[in-house]
């Protein structure tokens, strides 16, 4: 049997481009030295990305199941309501069913 190097995915860049969709296929949680979320996006030509994940992320992440096609929409960096002089990254995540989902629904009833 062959041995196959394990690659790091490319992550997704929101400041070249605004707009993610794709679904999404996992997470990884406690990655790095932030013990931040990694989620990992299967784009509609097939690439599969990883989006690090933030306070705004994993909140709106939160409750998405695998096989759930989403949205990710990058609104740009907004002051931060409780910590005077900061700045947050602001999105906006949409989501709904994709046929792969729905089977993954029915299977587990």
């Amino acid at each position: 049997m062959d041995w196959k190097k394990v690659e790091l995915l490319p992550t997704h860049n929101f400041e070249e481009e605004k707009e993610l969709i794709g679904v999404f296929t996992g997470k990884d949680e406690n990655v790095g030295e932030n013990n931040s979320n990694i989620y990992h996006i299967e784009k509609q030509n097939g690439d599969i990305v990883d989006v690090w994940g933030s306070t705004v992320l994993d909140v709106r992440l939160k409750n998405i199941k695998i096989g759930e096609e989403i949205k990710i929409v990058y609104n740009g960096k907004k002051p931060s309501p409780n910590r005077k002089g900061k700045f947050y990254h602001d999105f906006e995540v949409w989501h709904r069913g994709t046929e792969f989902s729905q089977i993954a629904d029915e299977v587990e009833k």
